[in-house]
């Protein structure tokens, strides 16, 4: 006789029947792998979206952070064109890098090159004074043009540390105020590190200029009291050439360039900007008399610096097209070099992200002396 707490023996047959039969049918299998398939492949479609979002503000914000950095020390320098410099015309240097030829040209304070660079690239060279190294000379009488030392008061002005931060080497601009009518100016290299301590600044006598020789003729003298300061001549192009064996840059990764000794590209140019792929400058042109207010696609604007133009610049409009380090991972974006100014590149889709900064510099120290 069964247990009163346990059930009949044949209930307990169908149980365990039951239990041994347990499990899902084929179908349901099916039914649940096709269900978790989907369920998978929507989680996948959304980690790959997410990546691909992430990836794409990552490279949005490497380019704007590129482009800002580079249109800043583009802007900072530019606009300093012309600080320190002077001559009849308001925006030349006598001395170094003048011209040595017939033309007796002294160095504009502003250089174009117009479509010189990769790609139809333009270049631009800006000469000023360094404001934070700005002393003045003093002498008992009047040197020599052909002088190989300047004399300054260490103790004036503390003229001494400024001195003790320029080197053998790098550039000298002094400026005479005193002129009648004009102003002129003069570029010298350094020749040794200069003695602080007596204030005497050893300069590579600048005679064999003919630049320098028509403003400073060997019959004459330089000022007593000039107001100088280490020169800086900064040239800005794109280096996109990894076969030369200068600069950092290549086709893949075009780097925008500081060449800080107005030569050839050479080892110690500084790279700026990663990824900069287009550098295009255009001038607002001012003559004496003249009226403009520089209007973009007014007539006003030149793509270079006519010869004897250079006192004309008003105004300087520059524009960096950046480029993404790498293209689209999926390839459908339909990337392609832009259009800008006078430059036309090929339409030829290579997938990659692009951005474009454009913004116009007043030259406010050629404006200056230009209203002189």
């Amino acid at each position: 006789m069964a247990h009163p707490s346990q059930p009949p023996r044949r209930l307990r047959r169908l149980l365990v029947r039951a239990a041994v039969r347990a499990g899902f049918t084929l179908i349901e299998l099916m039914i649940a792998v096709v269900i978790g398939a989907f369920v998978v492949s929507a989680l996948y479609a959304l980690f790959v979206g997410q990546m691909r979002q992430f990836m794409y503000q990552d490279l949005q914000m490497e380019m704007h952070q590129n482009m800002r950095l580079g249109m800043d020390i583009l802007t900072r320098t530019v606009r300093m064109a012309g600080y320190g410099t002077g001559s009849p015309d308001g925006a030349y240097t006598d001395g170094v890098f003048g011209d040595g030829g017939d033309n007796n040209a002294a160095l504009s304070s502003i250089i174009s090159y117009d479509g010189t660079g990769p790609n139809g690239a333009d270049a631009i060279t800006v000469v000023s004074m360094d404001p934070a190294l700005v002393f003045d000379t003093y002498e008992t009488s009047p040197p020599p043009c052909g002088s190989t030392s300047l004399t300054v008061v260490p103790s004036v002005n503390d003229q001494q540390s400024k001195l003790e931060q320029l080197s053998n080497g790098e550039l000298l601009l002094c400026v005479d105020y005193a002129g009648i009518g004009h102003f002129t100016s003069y570029l010298w290299s350094m020749d040794g590190a200069p003695d602080a301590a007596n204030g005497v600044v050893s300069i590579a006598s600048g005679s064999t200029y003919a630049d320098f020789e028509t403003a400073c003729p060997s019959t004459s003298n330089l000022p007593m009291i000039m107001t100088c300061s280490r020169a800086e001549v900064a040239t800005f192009y794109i280096d996109a050439n990894d076969s030369d064996g200068v600069g950092s840059g290549s086709a893949d990764h075009p780097v925008l360039m500081m060449d800080l000794d107005f030569q050839s590209p050479d080892d110690d140019d500084i790279p700026v900007v990663d990824n900069v792929e287009d550098f295009q400058v255009a001038y607002c042109l001012k003559p004496a008399g003249a009226t403009t207010d520089c209007a973009d696609g007014g007539p006003d604007w030149s793509d270079t610096i006519p010869a004897g133009s250079a006192k004309d610049v008003y105004m300087v409009r520059l524009s960096l097209v950046v480029r993404s380090s790498r293209p689209d991972l999926s390839g459908d974006y339909q990337g392609a070099p832009l259009s800008v100014e006078n430059n036309a590149p090929s339409a030829t889709p290579d997938h990659y992200y692009r951005q474009l900064l454009t913004t116009r510099v007043a030259v406010r120290n050629l404006r200056l002396q230009a209203n002189l």
